[in-house]
C-alpha cells in the first residue's frame, strides 16, 4: 500500500520487453557455441527477466525470473537428457548475483537484496536437483518419459515454492515480529501466480526439446503476455476498490461528525493488531475495510430527527452496517461494523465467544486512537484506558498486542 502504481501504459511495455528479451535470447541461444557460452545466456536472461515483476494476490511481487529458472535445467540438459545440475546451479548463482547488483545499483539495501537473491537461488536448485532424480527414477519404474518428465517438475515446483515462501516467511518475521501463522497464509494466498509462472517455464523447457526454438518462444509469449495482463488488471480492481472504500469512509470525517483521519489511522493500526494476532490475511484484509468504515453510521447525525430522537453508540454502528450492506460483496465488513460497539464481554457473563475478533480489534484501536488524538492523551494515558477496560470493554489479547505496537511505533 502507499506504493505509486504504474499507468497501464507502462504494463503494456512490460509484456513488450519481456517478448523482446525472449526474442534477443532465443537469437542468443541460437548463436552460442559451447556450454560457457549457454550458461553467460542463461544469466542474462535469469538476470533480466527478474526485473520484470508480477503483482500477486497478497500484495507482494513475483518476478518473471521464475520461469526462466524453471525452464534453465530442462533447456541445459545432457546429450543423454540428464539434467545438468552444474551447468544449471552456475546459472542460478550467476543470475543472482547480477541480480542483487543491479538492486544495489537501484539503491536497495544490499543486504536484504543479497538474502533475496541468494533464497531463490537455492530454491532453484533445490527445483532442479528434484527434477534431476525424479524423473529418471520414475522412469526406471516404466513409466513414460514425458509423464515422469511432468511429475518430476510437479515435484520440483511445488518443492521449490514451499521453500521460497518458508524462507520469505522466516525471514519476514524476524524483520517484523508478525505472527508467524498470518505469514505463512499470507504468503501460499501467492500460488496462483507462482504456479504460473513455473508452468510458463516449464512450457518453455519442454517445448524447447521437441520443436522449433522460435516457436518454443511464440508458444510461451502469447499465454504468458495474456496472464501478465491479467494479473495487473487483478491488481487494477483492488487498488479501485481499496480507494473507493476509503472514499466512502471519509464522507462522516469532512462533514465534521468523526476526528479528520480517524479511518486511516484506525485502519493501519489495526491492521498491524491483527497481524501480529495471527489472524489469517483475509481476516486481516476485512479488518481493513472495516475499520475503515466503521463510523460511517455518523453521516446519519445530519438529519434532525435522528438528533431529535437521540441515539446510542450501538445504533450508529447498525445504521453503518445497514449502510455498508447495501453492497452484498461488504456483507462480511457489514457484520463486523455492527459488531464492533459490542462489548468483550458483559458482568456476570463469560466472553462473547460469537463476537469476531475483527471487531474487538477494531473496537480498541478506535478508542486507542480517540484518546491521542481527539481527547489529547498521552500514549501510556491511552493504554491505561484500555486496561482499564480490559475487564469488561476490551480483549485483554487485544490490548497486549496493542500495547506492543504501540510502543514499537514510538
Amino acid at each position: 500500500m502507499g506504493r505509486t502504481e504504474p499507468a497501464p501504459r507502462s504494463r503494456l511495455m512490460d509484456v513488450m520487453w519481456a517478448l523482446a528479451a525472449a526474442a534477443l535470447f532465443a537469437l542468443l541461444l541460437i548463436e552460442v557455441r559451447g556450454e560457457l557460452a549457454e550458461i553467460l545466456v542463461g544469466v542474462a536472461a535469469l538476470a533480466g527477466a527478474s526485473q520484470i515483476m508480477v503483482p500477486a494476490t497478497s500484495g507482494n511481487r513475483l518476478s518473471l525470473g521464475f520461469a526462466v529458472a524453471a525452464a534453465v535445467p530442462l533447456v541445459m540438459r545432457t546429450p543423454g537428457g540428464a539434467i545438468d545440475l552444474v551447468a544449471s546451479g552456475a546459472v542460478f548463482v550467476g543470475g543472482a548475483l547480477v541480480s542483487w547488483a543491479i538492486a544495489v545499483l537501484r539503491g536497495e539495501e544490499a543486504v536484504i537484496s543479497l538474502a533475496i537473491a541468494l533464497r531463490r537461488a537455492v530454491g532453484a536448485g533445490v527445483y532442479a536437483t528434484v527434477l534431476r532424480y525424479v524423473a529418471p527414477t520414475l522412469g526406471g519404474w516404466g513409466l513414460d518419459s514425458d509423464a515422469a518428465d511432468l511429475i518430476g517438475f510437479t515435484l520440483g515446483s511445488a518443492t521449490w515454492f514451499m521453500l521460497e515462501m518458508f524462507l520469505w516467511a522466516f525471514v519476514t518475521f524476524g524483520r517484523r515480529r508478525i505472527s508467524r501463522r498470518y505469514l505463512w497464509l499470507l504468503a501460499v494466498k501467492d500460488w496462483m501466480v507462482a504456479l504460473s509462472l513455473l508452468a510458463t517455464g516449464a512450457l518453455f523447457g519442454f517445448a524447447y526439446a521437441r520443436i522449433d526454438l522460435w516457436a518454443a518462444v511464440i508458444v510461451v509469449a502469447v499465454p504468458y503476455a495474456f496472464a501478465h495482463l491479467a494479473f495487473h488488471r487483478y491488481q487494477d480492481a483492488r487498488t479501485t476498490y481499496w480507494q473507493t472504500i476509503r472514499a466512502l469512509s471519509r464522507i462522516p470525517e469532512v462533514a465534521g461528525l468523526s476526528p479528520d483521519g480517524h479511518g486511516d489511522r484506525t485502519s493501519a493500526m489495526a491492521v498491524e493488531v491483527g497481524q501480529r494476532l495471527g489472524l489469517s490475511p483475509d481476516e486481516v484484509e476485512d479488518i481493513r475495510f472495516a475499520a475503515m468504515m466503521h463510523d460511517i453510521g455518523r453521516v446519519t447525525l445530519n438529519e434532525p430527527n435522528v438528533i431529535k430522537m437521540g441515539f446510542t453508540d450501538e445504533d450508529i454502528a447498525r445504521w453503518g452496517a445497514e449502510i455498508i450492506a447495501e453492497s452484498p460483496y461488504l456483507d462480511r465488513i457489514a457484520h463486523l461494523v455492527r459488531q464492533q460497539h459490542h462489548p468483550y464481554r458483559r458482568p456476570g457473563e463469560f466472553k462473547d465467544l460469537e463476537l469476531p475478533m475483527a471487531s474487538k480489534v477494531i473496537k480498541a484501536t478506535s478508542a486507542y486512537d480517540h484518546a491521542t488524538t481527539e481527547l489529547g492523551f498521552s500514549h501510556l494515558e491511552a493504554l491505561e484506558v484500555l486496561h482499564r477496560g480490559a475487564a469488561y470493554d476490551y480483549d485483554p489479547d487485544v490490548v497486549e498486542a496493542l500495547r506492543e505496537i504501540a510502543d514499537a511505533n514510538l
